[in-house]
């Protein structure tokens, strides 16, 4: 029955618009190029205007690799081909009676440069470039309301599951910039409140080179707006929803000649409720020993404020100088009531207990950011850089109270986190002859973490340094068929804990030379081949090396491992891609191995609380994983008004390793993960535009089933919805868009060794419904943006 409804939900908006044409409709194609270096220019304009009125007819731009198709009807029209920066080419056309191939169209460059008009083609929803794809947020009809979060999970082969972990092609380990610059409002809690509204795009690089950190498997660079208008504009969002959600978004920008100003700021209120619940058994050798069951309720009820204020500075033609300032403040309150039941092997119960867990944390962010930019009279010769500092404070008071004291303790503590962080880069490319350009950059990132935990019977005191030096250098070669970039990337990383209840110290130094290589044969306008390789390093995190423990319940806890290793991984793709006019098909294959992976290993510490055997997981390094398989996107646009973007990401996870260790009890632990499994997600966006009528779309996910050595995460599918409608000349936007539309978005997992067997399910108590009103001030005719759906438009050129 859900399939059928999702079904309709797709369908029938197609199937109502659908329209017959009485009208013969033509195929016009054909290849715009630069005139001198005979290279194709993506997103040049091709317009065809009717001769009796001088109103656009119809329209389209070029692909990357120049191409354009359009459909138009039997009649006769001025056709004239445009760019930026290149003088207008009018074609001498008669009356289009038949389908027609207009060849190669060459464009001379306008040595004025045009600098009056400045003219920009709808862009499509998503891009392919060189080794990376770049989704734009502004065709993502979801965007007016939702978060960063909301959008990263429209883009195919990324997923971000409800804790907020990103993964590309099913990876994690995703190294997500803010303007191509590591920035604290990449994190996981900062994303979940930066609002989409203030994005521009977003680029997504499966196989980073020597550029990018060694630690990166995929990069994410968020691209956020700046208003690209000459004078003062700016558009103000409102947004309202179900359940218990409200907020708001202005954007501002006042552009001159010699200077850009321009301001972002939100503010929301959220309060998403979580539903879990849990039934475990416990064995020994004689058979059932226990039960225990639980089930929560998660209130999470959060206040967050967001906000950018910046300034670029045209210094001349050919030096900007950029400077912002980046705020975030979160107040998140949360309330957790777990009702608990233990019962013995005859399920007679035995203790019961409602534990409420109160937790507030407080959440200040600042960063300050300068940019620089140099081009240089040598076309393509470029220095930047970049420093940056931030102070990212949390504070976090949680007290935990039980109904049933005699069996169960009452807690309460705090914990304090100063994160100051400082990071500089510099970049500089220079073009050597007409085809290769070498790049040479450094980066630095010094950070200190003072951490502090303090509860009733301890308190713990800990400061935490990272610092990281890098160096890298990159050379790429473009010939008319063939493409290379070969990069190698020298980091040296330090990490230092200072335990100072204990006055001990930790420290671990990891150094590596990484190369990178990445490989393209265009076989011809339409088809290319690529070939990538990465060597990666992952070096613990904090969390993963602080040796106290953290409760997830009375009989549930995490700890992390000092003496934790570094992953090494080598990182290889191939890919295909086909540019045709109306699809474009990028499947690749992927391999890539972990050496020294990391795996949360759980088991019981051998302590029993009411009976029930107390279990604990700690991260540790256990053999290798080889990581293969498939990743398909696929883009289909049979029409002006319907756009499909499809994704299959299948993969094969094959780990080895054997962890051993002795628990409390003196019990040898042996935890076996020899094992292989077969992974996967499919996904499908669907675009509906009816001109002058509304804006549609659907985002449907499935996720395969997921078996590991000692867990089962079961199959599921979700769906997201959006529907938009302008308003007021396209001044205005209303727009609703449906979270989890089905409420079918649910973890449900079995956990099991030979000594337990647990099921566990976590799922939204409500799907999310937002209503967002959007108004645009001196916005309306932004960036001369052409819109070829409509007919009446007279632009100046």
């Amino acid at each position: 029955m859900m399939k059928l409804l999702l079904a309709l939900i797709v369908l029938t908006p197609i199937l109502s618009f659908s329209q017959k044409n009485n009208n013969p409709i033509y195929t016009i194609t054909g290849k715009i190029i630069d005139a001198t270096s005979k290279k194709p220019l993506e997103d040049a304009i091709i317009i065809f205007k009717s001769i009796d009125s001088n109103q656009i007819k119809f329209g389209s731009i070029t692909n990357q690799k120049g191409h354009f198709s359009i459909d138009v009807e039997k009649e006769t029209y001025s056709v004239s081909v445009e760019f930026i920066a290149y003088q207008t080419k009018y074609l001498n056309l008669s009356a289009i009676t038949k389908d027609l191939n207009l060849g190669v169209i060459e464009l001379e460059l306008d040595t004025e440069i045009l600098g009056e008009v400045e003219i920009v083609a709808e862009k499509r929803t998503l891009e392919f470039k060189s080794n990376k794809i770049v989704f734009n947020v502004e065709k993502d009809i979801a965007s007016n309301g939702g978060v960063a979060t909301d959008i990263l999970n429209n883009i195919p082969s990324v997923s971000v599951d409800p804790n907020g972990e990103i993964t590309v092609q099913g990876q994690g380990n995703v190294q997500v910039l803010i303007n191509g610059k590591t920035s604290s409002l990449s994190k996981t809690d900062a994303l979940k409140s930066l609002p989409a509204g203030s994005i521009e795009n977003i680029e997504v690089i499966a196989n980073p080179g020597a550029k990018y950190d060694a630690s990166a498997l995929s990069v994410i660079n968020i691209i956020l707006k700046k208003g690209k208008d000459e004078g003062l504009n700016a558009s103000l969002t409102a947004t309202g929803g179900y359940k218990d959600y409200s907020g708001g978004l202005i954007t501002l920008n006042n552009k001159s000649k010699n200077l850009n100003f321009f301001v972002n700021a939100s503010y929301n209120h959220s309060n998403p409720i979580t539903s879990a619940s849990s039934e475990n058994e416990y064995f020994d050798n004689s058979g059932t020993t226990s039960f225990l069951n639980e089930n929560s309720e998660f209130n999470s009820k959060k206040d967050a404020f967001y906000g950018t204020i910046g300034t670029d500075f045209y210094l001349s033609k050919s030096t900007t100088l950029s400077t912002s300032v980046n705020f975030q403040n979160v107040v998140n309150k949360s309330n957790t009531i777990t009702s608990s039941t233990i019962f013995d092997a005859t399920k007679m119960p035995t203790v019961s207990n409602e534990r409420t867990h109160v937790g507030k944390l407080e959440n200040e962010l600042f960063e300050f950011v300068v940019d620089f930019e140099q081009n240089f009279k040598k076309e393509g010769r470029k220095l930047t850089s970049n420093i940056s500092y931030s102070k990212d404070t949390d504070d976090i008071n949680n007290t935990i109270l039980n109904t049933n004291t005699a069996n169960f303790t009452n807690e309460a503590y705090t914990e304090m986190n100063k994160l100051q962080n400082t990071s500089f880069e510099i970049n500089f490319a220079n073009p050597v002859g007409k085809s290769s350009t070498y790049t040479v950059g450094y980066k630095g990132n010094f950070g200190k973490v003072p951490f502090k935990y303090s509860s009733a019977s301890e308190e713990n005191n800990i400061d935490y340094y990272e610092n990281v030096n890098a160096a890298f250098i990159e050379f790429e070669n473009e010939g008319e068929k063939f493409y290379y970039g070969i990069g190698l990337r020298a980091e040296f990383t330090e990490l230092k804990v200072d335990y100072l209840n204990s006055n001990t110290s930790q420290k671990n130094n990891f150094n590596e030379v990484l190369p990178s290589v990445y490989l393209q044969y265009s076989i011809n306008d339409l088809k290319s081949l690529s070939l990538s390789y990465s060597k990666k390093i992952l070096p613990p995190v904090y969390n993963q090396l602080q040796p106290f423990e953290q409760k997830y319940s009375e009989t549930s806890s995490y700890i992390g491992n000092p003496a934790l290793n570094p992953i090494y991984i080598d990182a290889s793709s191939l890919g295909y891609k086909y540019y045709g006019n109306k699809v474009v098909f990028s499947p690749s294959l992927f391999f890539n191995r972990y050496n020294d992976f990391w795996e949360n290993a759980t088991y019981e510490t051998g302590e029993h609380i009411n009976g029930v055997n107390k279990i604990i997981t700690t991260p540790v390094n256990v053999g290798k994983v080889d990581y293969y398989g498939l990743d398909i996107t696929t883009v289909f646009k049979p029409s002006k008004s319907l756009n499909f973007t499809g994704n299959i990401n299948l993969y094969n996870f094959d780990q080895s390793g054997v962890y051993e260790t002795v628990n409390s009890a003196n019990e040898i632990i042996i935890l076996d993960y020899n094992h292989a499994s077969l992974n996967g997600a499919f996904s499908i966006l669907t675009q509906l535009k009816i001109p002058k009528v509304f804006d549609f779309q659907i985002n449907t996910k499935h996720f395969l089933i997921s078996k590991g050595p000692y867990s089962t995460r079961k199959a599921y599918t979700y769906a997201s919805a959006a529907i938009n409608k302008d308003l007021f000349n396209k001044d205005a936007s209303i727009s609703l868009t449906v979270d989890d539309l089905f409420k079918s978005e649910k973890t449900d997992r079995d956990r099991f060794n030979a000594n337990y067997f647990s099921k566990s399910l976590i799922e939204n108590k409500h799907r999310t419904i937002l209503l967002s009103l959007t108004y645009r001030f001196n916005q309306s005719q932004k960036d001369r943006k052409i819109d070829f759906d409509k007919k009446d438009i007279k632009p100046n050129y």
